[in-house]
């Protein structure tokens, strides 16, 4: 009787152990590795970057859509809070930020067609518990550890759309606060 005991007591503490690194240690080891992959590629910190035109030959996250163009910005809050300001499109365009455990802390439209749509959306990244003033109409968002991703999608399926969301990164703002 004891043996089935100790063996299910195991595989309970397996489980168990198993659960904890599977939603805990998995998703900074990922965030992690993406984010030396993109240091590495040449993107640096605080800065918006621009992806190529997604193709075949440009592929390199599994499945993007030929009919977005991205722009990504790796951001550390370590040395204090990091403002993104982003100007509006007039399809449809998203900015997303992502913590260091790949979650989905911040969502917003940048369409230009919606009601009140301001030209430009700004976002202020900081620590959890670090005091922020923002102005009016800006979003403040909390993180749990320092590291993170923001993420600009904006619809343009054509080349002519891709180079005009391409002249917009220049005038998006990445850096601290």
């Amino acid at each position: 009787m004891r043996l089935p005991v100790i063996g299910l007591s195991a595989f309970a503490i397996g489980l168990v152990a198993a659960h904890f690194i599977v939603l805990n240690a998995l998703p900074d080891y990922i965030m992690s590795k993406a984010r030396e992959r993109m240091t590495g590629s040449g993107i640096s910190m605080h800065a918006w970057q621009m992806s190529p035109r997604v193709t075949p030959e440009t592929q390199t996250i599994v499945r993007p859509s030929p009919d977005l163009a991205y722009a990504v910005c790796v951001i550390d809050v370590a040395g204090g809070p990091v403002t993104l300001s982003v100007p509006t499109w007039p399809e449809y365009s998203s900015l997303s930020i992502f913590d260091a455990s790949t979650d989905n802390v911040y969502a917003g439209s940048l369409d230009a067609r919606l009601p009140d749509a301001p030209g430009a959306r700004t976002v202020i990244v900081a620590m959890e518990g670090q005091a922020v003033e923002a102005a009016e109409g800006v979003d403040v968002v909390s993180v749990k550890k320092p590291e993170a991703l923001a993420l600009i999608r904006r619809l343009a399926p054509s080349q002519g759309l891709y180079d005009a969301a391409a002249a917009l990164v220049p005038v998006s703002t990445c850096g601290p606060a």
